[in-house]
């Protein structure tokens, strides 16, 4: 999708993005390749993991959008995946 296959690479069978063949629009476009290697800490849990992840990234006016978010989801009786949850508040507030 990003481009970064070789051209002469082999491909068979029919290739879509949201329904649209790649001949019917530029794949460079609409999708990025971003080169990364992520280490994992095999003796953390999943959600120790996420929330080690979401601390490595930093943090900037996400805590008042968090604020807001879990304000609506009391309002509207939403139980969020506590996995995701954690995952969100550890990149909102700064590991506190």
């Amino acid at each position: 999708m990003a481009g970064k296959l070789d051209n002469d690479l082999k491909k068979e069978g029919l290739i879509t993005y949201n329904g649209h063949r790649l001949s019917e629009f530029i794949p460079q476009r609409t999708a990025a390749y971003v080169s990364q290697n992520d280490d994992h800490i095999g003796e953390l849990t999943v959600r120790e993991t996420l929330d080690f992840a979401a601390r490595c990234q930093g943090v900037g006016s996400r805590f008042e959008l968090l604020e807001e978010l879990v304000r609506r989801e009391k309002h509207l009786g939403i139980q969020p995946d506590p996995d995701i949850d954690a995952f969100m508040r550890g990149t909102a507030v700064e590991g506190k």
